[in-house]
């Protein structure tokens, strides 16, 4: 209870020594300058948010969904043309594909997969089979 008296008296001192200040002074007077800076500034800020919004929903629009459509169809055609050259090596292999060099580094598996020994996505029109089968 001692410790309690001797602080208290000290606590009070540092209290009046300094300044009284009152809080939130700000919200009982405001500046109506200062106000009006801030609620032209809010606006601007909405204006501009309204304009960058418009102008990306524009560029979406208008530039990015006519470039994939462009861009799938170009694919489109380079994929049928690589198609079509994949069916004239077949043809010309009577249903096979041509002999490739046997090089140590292509096909290699160090274990072999759980569903056997070729890949996922094995295909046997375009996808050399592995050596081991």
């Amino acid at each position: 209870m001692a410790a309690f008296r001797a602080v208290i008296p000290r606590s009070a001192a540092l209290r009046s020594a300094q300044p009284t200040l009152r809080r939130f002074n700000s919200s009982l007077n405001p500046d109506p300058e200062a106000a009006k800076a801030f609620v032209e500034a809010r606006k601007h800020a909405f204006e501009h948010a309204a304009k960058s919004t418009s102008m990306w929903r524009n560029i979406s629009l208008f530039v990015l969904i006519p470039g994939a459509a462009v861009l799938g169809a170009y694919m489109y055609k380079v994929e049928a043309k690589h198609s079509a050259h994949q069916e004239h090596i077949l043809e010309e292999n009577g249903g096979e594909l041509p002999e490739r060099p046997n090089y140590e580094y292509l096909n290699i598996k160090n274990k072999s997969f759980p569903w056997g020994q070729q890949s996922l996505f094995h295909n046997p029109k375009v996808n050399y089979p592995s050596p081991d089968m």
